[in-house]
């Protein structure tokens, strides 16, 4: 009898004990199916996204595609928890894959998912993501501790960023976190895996990679509601191993840095009511670049337009904000912001937000004139460089972040663009009012560079020889997202807008909305004579040769190494230089006047379907140098006048718990080159007609490198589609 009672006790502190245990333990799984269809008449069907540099990784405007998510969460016990995420990508995987069967093996410079099942990018693979081991130990000297994969959004994203969110959590490290005083004083650690396909010199971190690796820590101090001051630290440690280790490796191998940087920033907010609230930054950054002579090393110096994530060589660099905001203090519904501002020629962080976070107040720069040339084209004074993003460009204006590392690979034309803000200097001011159905804002701002200097501000070497990666270099229509440098600028910016929505009594409520920008941009580039390429009169005209006599401005460096004269040549009779010699400061001169109108109504037609549409005019007249300057002799010429319209129409349908979302756009508009004067005019034969899709003997001219700029005015009409279905189970 008694042994029937223990058995029962027993069996029943097992069912309590299982019960307890089965309430620790919890297993979710949920996930999102996302599906999109891409239609354009550009006929592009290398991707189911519309931009990308990434070389073989292809593009596309046209195309069907859909990708899996599958989210894990596990709660083992109140001190563990275990997070991961299973992905596929669209990348090439469209439906016509049917499957990722077939293909090339092995497989070839895949696009439009031709290699089939023999690439990733083709083959419909699912990929780890992301996977996570959260601590709660209840100390009182730590919180949480994370190990694994993260997007380390708690950071600054002047210092450390968020990864794009289609690699929200690729990023993997050691995160600790802990707080003291009731949450007063809060602090995070981590050690990041430095990515190696980008986090260093020329877009990648060596050879060795297994223990680079990014390192921060960040404090805050909350003083009562109106005081609070933090701290934020990070050093990166690139390190190969050292080739001039050629002795004994009984006791292992020597290693040297490839490349270091350091940051370290301070912040506070003073916050005396509800009314003003001020906030400061400060960040100072070092960075250093050592050559070694081994592959995949960081560079030395780049050429005129080099490529890389960061500036080579030994530099420092400084960037500050001071932010002022003062809520409706007259309690008529009108608010205003003002910013200070100033980020370094020389600030580096290399783990800042590449994208996704807007770090300065001003609307920047308009996304839809992006990418080099009139018509967004890549490098489009050669063939084989068809449109990429596409006439229209990006939606709405950019997102300004603080690298030169700015990423927007793999995206469609209705998301965000984010340009770069290294050497930005200024002040924006914001007003904004709200009364009853009216909201309105405006901007000013007045952007000066610490970028300013001649020959990359150091005269005493060639402008071929430099530490700053031009990458692309700031020629076309609107500021190249990627471009912080370039060697010879003089330049300012003014930015200004009024923007506006109002909810009309009509029906269930007409959004009416608005926008008026404008964009005046000086910027005389080389502004000292003794930078001319050759001496005054070297080129005398009269079909007379160039003696070809340099100008040194300083000892055995002369800009004719790279602005070469012009050949005589006869077209149609007639006689002349084939571009005009440089020969004047005003040669490379721009002056941008750009101007934004946009006009659009939106309804909420059900209470599942909301629907609007827009028209958006772009006028821009401009001069950006003349056949002399050549645009640096890389890109289309941009100088004449440009007109863009773009038609929206947008819906967003919700049903349980799908979202279906359409935007369709129809761009049109021309651009009316004008290149000056001083050169022949030269007319296309048959093959350069096919090679840069212009008529044969239509009007332009062939620059030194052989590239044709047209001089016809130039008409432009695309149309584009993106709609996508998202659910989440």
């Amino acid at each position: 009898m008694r042994t029937g009672k223990w058995t029962i006790l027993l069996l029943a502190l097992a069912v309590v004990a299982a019960t307890v245990h089965a309430e620790e333990f919890k297993l979710n799984i949920g996930g999102t199916t996302y599906t999109k269809w891409l239609w354009g008449n550009m006929r592009d069907d290398g991707s189911v996204y519309n931009f990308t540099t990434v070389p073989g990784e292809g593009y596309g405007d046209n195309g069907q595609g859909s990708e899996v998510e599958l989210l894990l969460d596990a709660k083992v016990s109140r001190y563990v928890s275990v997070k991961a995420r299973l992905h596929s990508r669209f990348n090439q995987n469209q439906w016509t894959n049917f499957g990722g069967f077939g293909g090339t093996n092995p497989p070839k410079d895949c696009t439009g998912g031709d290699c089939g099942e023999y690439d990733p990018r083709s083959n419909q693979y699912v990929k780890l993501r992301g996977v996570a081991v959260t601590f709660t130990p209840g100390y009182k000297w730590i919180d949480t501790a994370t190990i694994g994969a993260n997007d380390f959004g708690m950071f600054d994203p002047f210092v450390i960023g968020r990864i794009r969110y289609i690699d929200r959590d690729n990023a993997s490290g050691l995160l600790f976190q802990g707080s003291a005083n009731r949450r007063a004083f809060t602090w995070d650690a981590v050690r990041i895996s430095l990515p190696r396909l980008w986090a260093g010199p020329n877009y990648n971190t060596g050879n060795y990679t297994a223990a680079d690796a990014a390192y921060g820590y960040q404090f805050k101090y909350t003083a009562g509601s109106a005081f609070d001051f933090g701290g934020i630290v990070q050093y990166v440690n690139d390190i190969e191993v050292d080739n001039r280790d050629t002795a004994n490796w009984d006791n292992g191998r020597d290693y040297r840095t490839r490349f270091r940087n350091g940051v370290w920033g301070a912040k506070f907010g003073i916050h005396p009511s509800s009314v003003v609230d001020i906030r400061g930054a400060y960040y100072r950054s070092s960075v250093d670049s050592v050559p070694m002579g081994i592959s995949n090393d960081a560079p030395g110096s780049f050429g005129i337009n080099g490529y890389s994530s960061v500036i080579a060589g030994r530099h420092k660099g400084e960037s500050w904000k001071l932010n002022a905001d003062f809520n409706d203090p007259f309690e008529n519904g009108l608010s205003f912001n003002f910013e200070l501002f100033s980020i370094g020629a020389e600030y580096v962080s290399m783990m800042a937000a590449r994208r996704e976070s807007d770090v300065l107040l001003t609307e920047g720069h308009d996304a839809a004139f992006a990418f080099p040339g009139p018509s967004n084209a890549s490098y489009g004074i050669w063939g084989g460089n068809a449109t990429r993003i596409g006439y229209g460009g990006w939606d709405g204006n950019a997102q300004q972040v603080a690298t030169i590392n700015v990423d927007n690979e793999f995206t469609d034309f209705d998301e965000p663009m984010a340009e770069t803000a290294i050497g930005w200097k200024g002040i924006t001011f914001t007003p904004t009012f709200a009364s009853g159905a009216l909201e309105l804002a405006g901007e000013y701002t007045y952007l000066d560079y610490n970028t300013n200097w001649q020959a990359w501000g150091d005269p005493s070497r060639s402008i071929t020889n430099t530490d700053y990666p031009a990458t692309e270099l700031d020629t076309g229509v609107g500021h190249n997202f990627r471009t912080a440098y370039q060697p010879f600028q003089d330049r300012t910016t003014h930015i200004a807008l009024i923007k506006g929505k109002y909810v009309a009594d009509v029906g269930k409520g007409l959004d009416i909305f608005f926008k008026i920008k404008t964009i005046q941009e000086k910027d005389y580039r080389m502004n000292d004579a003794r930078f001319l390429p050759f001496v005054a009169g070297d080129c005398p005209g009269g079909g007379q040769a160039c003696a070809n006599n340099k100008r040194y401005y300083s000892p055995n460096n002369s800009t004719g190494d790279y602005f070469t004269n012009p050949p005589v040549i006869t077209v149609k009779g007639v006689t002349g230089y084939q571009w005009k010699p440089f020969d004047s400061l005003a040669d490379d001169d721009r002056d941008l006047d750009y101007k934004t109108f946009q006009l659009g109504v939106g309804y909420q037609v059900t209470p599942d379907l909301y629907a609007s549409a827009a028209y958006e005019l772009y006028k821009v007249d401009l001069k950006d140098g003349n056949t002399a300057f050549q645009a640096y002799q890389l890109h289309e010429m941009a100088s004449g006048k440009h007109e863009k319209n773009k038609l929206i129409l947008k819906a967003r349908y919700i049903l349980g718990g799908a979202e279906i979302g359409f935007e369709y756009q129809w761009n049109f508009g021309w651009f009316k080159p004008d290149f000056g004067d001083g050169f022949v005019v030269q007319y296309a034969d048959a093959d350069t007609a096919k090679n840069v899709h212009v008529k044969v003997g239509s009007r332009g001219f062939m620059g030194r490198w052989g590239g044709w700029n047209s001089l016809e005015k130039r008409e432009f009409n695309q149309q584009r589609l993106k709609a996508f279905m998202k659910v989440q189970f």
